[in-house]
């Protein structure tokens, strides 16, 4: 027993002693906690209205009982339309011209949905595709749900198409997919190639060559890029190949196919991907030069994994209410891209903006990593 204390004391020593081993155990729950917190926060914004935040509907015949609720409530607008219109109220919505259209003529008709009254009901149309739309939906459901002491019901109809609703499906999922795969691509090479090579002293004969230390640089991070894309390349055909099964799984009626996406959709979405793997080699290679070992590299890298989640996540839960800054800032901006490219949205101005960004940003991480190559304390990793 006593030589069993004593070899836990030696470990205890051991782990409490290295600050990174330290800092592994804790940061795993700060960072959930963090992330959670900020995700529940943000799911909750979705379906709050802000202060400034104003929802436009338009509803036919309003009962006036109803009416004096809506007015109560200062982020809903309404414009009353004659039930003829309510096709072209259904495109509008579409269009994202209002979000949502209630209809109260079945209520009506059955003297303002009084006890006892037979089947009255009220219709709200929005498009789940779109967060103020869905948004503007459970406003009003929950409006005029407080008036369903009386006999009536109400249906919330979605008249977003199955391609929209896979399309939104997809641009939520696949660019966290996307993302994740082509750092798990860098993730299993840049260290070993780098770090590992310092360990093995293969490195410092490497720069004794004639060979300009900025060569070298760019020589590893575009192979380290290409193999990368290898590994993610066969992570997302693996995710087209399944989507179908998965969307058509269940009756759930909703349809996917790569044809659904033209050439030049794919070309973008390659250019996103190449600049994106560009910039998480150039910065893996930068922290793995750092590094004196290949675990020490592991541990310097692993939080990068975080950035990504935080970036896909707030993409996800946030989507449109995240302005055009977020194509100038590395990987948000590979996320978004990616997004508005999936759910057929995307602009070429901002996929151009987002990579140029990244191609910018891996060539100055390019130039920092040449640097570190000059330094001889770093290479010897003394």
């Amino acid at each position: 027993m006593k030589t069993i204390l004593t070899i836990m004391k030696k470990e205890f020593a051991r782990i409490f002693k290295d600050k990174r081993l330290v800092l592994s155990l804790i940061l795993p729950g700060v960072l959930i906690y963090c992330i959670y917190s900020l995700l529940g926060s943000v799911i909750g914004n979705m379906f709050t209205p802000g202060a400034d935040q104003t929802y436009q509907i338009a509803v036919i015949d309003l009962p006036a009982e109803i009416r004096a609720d809506f007015e109560r409530v200062s982020a809903l607008t309404y414009e009353e339309i004659a039930a003829t219109e309510l096709e072209n109220a259904k495109r509008r919505v579409t269009n994202g011209e209002i979000d949502a259209v209630a209809d109260f003529s079945a209520y009506t008709a059955v003297a303002g949905g009084t006890a006892g009254a037979n089947g009255g009901s009220v219709a709200i149309y929005f498009n789940s595709t779109e967060t103020d739309s869905s948004a503007a939906q459970s406003l009003v459901y929950a409006i005029v749900s407080a008036r369903q002491t009386t006999n009536f019901t109400i249906a919330a109809q979605d008249i977003a198409s199955d391609k929209d609703v896979s399309s939104m499906m997809l641009s939520m999922i696949a660019p966290m997919l996307l993302v994740t795969f082509i750092y798990t691509g860098c993730m299993s090479l840049v260290p070993e190639s780098i770090a590992g090579e310092k360990e093995r002293g293969s490195f410092a004969t490497m720069l004794v060559t004639p060979v300009k230390r900025s060569h070298i640089a760019l020589g590893k991070i575009i192979s380290l890029s290409a193999a990368s894309l290898i590994s993610a390349a066969c992570s997302f055909t693996g995710i087209v190949l399944s989507l179908p099964k998965m969307f058509q799984s269940g009756g759930s009626g909703l349809n996917f196919s790569a044809a659904s996406y033209g050439v030049s959709d794919y070309l973008l979405l390659l250019l996103v991907v190449v600049s994106t793997t560009l910039v998480i080699v150039a910065l893996m290679s930068l922290l793995s030069t750092v590094a004196k070992s290949v675990k020490e590299a592991n541990s310097y890298v692993g939080p990068l994994m975080i950035i990504i989640l935080v970036a896909a996540m707030g993409n996800m839960f946030l989507g449109d209410k995240i302005g055009s800054w977020a194509y100038f800032v590395p990987i948000l901006n590979s996320v978004k891209a990616m997004s508005e490219i999936f759910s057929s949205a995307a602009k070429t101005w901002q996929v151009l903006a987002a990579s140029l960004t990244n191609f910018a940003a891996a060539g100055a991480l390019s130039f920092a990593l040449a640097k570190l190559f000059d330094s001889e304390k770093i290479i010897s990793g003394s």
